[in-house]
């Protein structure tokens, strides 16, 4: 690893539809979207990968531009999938990225409407 990179955090997502691999994907997903953007307010540089960006790269850079920066989750896949043409994510995160986006945008939606 090169000596600027001074944070390493790896996370286990494992790219395999059996529920068994990622017992909490939810969590898991979540809570890296917030270790992103945490370490972006303390004004580090992030870089996401994962073995080939194809799967897990592109779920969690969807994700975290709808949580973050209110992107429409299925816009914010399409743009991520356009940025990385080999991006395909897998089925299961697929789903939960869209599930859990979904939520964010009502959250923030319920949030406008009660200010």
């Amino acid at each position: 690893m090169p000596t600027r990179i001074r944070h390493h955090v790896e996370v286990r997502l494992i790219d395999d539809p059996d529920p068994a691999n990622n017992l909490n994907l939810d969590f898991v997903l979540l809570d890296t979207v917030h270790s992103i953007a945490a370490l972006r307010a303390e004004g580090h540089t992030v870089l996401l990968h994962c073995a080939q960006a194809q799967s897990r790269t592109p779920s969690v850079g969807a994700l975290y531009s709808a949580i973050y920066k209110g992107v429409p989750i299925e816009r914010a896949l399409a743009e991520v999938v356009a940025a990385l043409p080999a991006a395909n994510p897998q089925p299961f995160l697929h789903d939960a990225i869209l599930r859990l986006g979904a939520a964010a945008q009502h959250d923030l939606t319920t949030e406008e409407t009660r200010a």
